[in-house]
């Protein structure tokens, strides 16, 4: 069985900037997102322990996927924090239609729960958010089994 915790809301920001830290991949699944600004632990190598969300996809050598459902274009594509436009270049987006799972997803942990990676998500939402061992250890493995896709 695989080890989960809590967490509230506002720490999720650090979770996604955990694992810009360690992971060679993350997968974001959230019909909305918006540019998110991501805090990191202390730690050497990293000078500004906040960051946007697309500076850290273009800081970090790390292969990001972001999943959204293509109904929510107006938020993710055109909206002043639109998070799409500022990162295509550098991550692969997929649409998923009728979309409405979140989750953060690396090989070895994910985060799973209610809250879309936008800032009322992250910061002003009372949302459930569960820390998780990825029991797959493939995040392949884990979207085909878990989502279908």
């Amino acid at each position: 069985m695989a080890r989960t915790f809590s967490i509230p809301s506002s720490h999720l920001s650090r979770f996604i900037g955990t694992a810009f830290l360690n992971a060679d991949q993350i997968v974001v699944v959230s019909p909305w997102v918006s540019d998110v600004t991501i805090t990191f632990p202390e730690t050497e190598g990293v000078l500004d322990r906040e960051m946007s969300f697309s500076d850290a996809v273009r800081e970090f050598d790390v292969d990001v996927t972001v999943i959204v459902d293509p109904e929510q274009r107006q938020h993710n594509w055109v909206r002043r924090r639109a998070l799409l436009p500022r990162i295509e270049e550098f991550v692969t987006i997929r649409n998923v239609e009728n979309l409405h799972a979140k989750a953060i997803i690396t090989d070895t942990v994910l985060y799973l729960g209610s809250a879309n990676m936008t800032y009322r998500g992250l910061n002003v939402n009372i949302e459930l958010c569960e820390i998780r061992e990825n029991s797959y250890r493939n995040i392949d493995l884990f979207l085909a089994d878990r989502l279908g896709i």
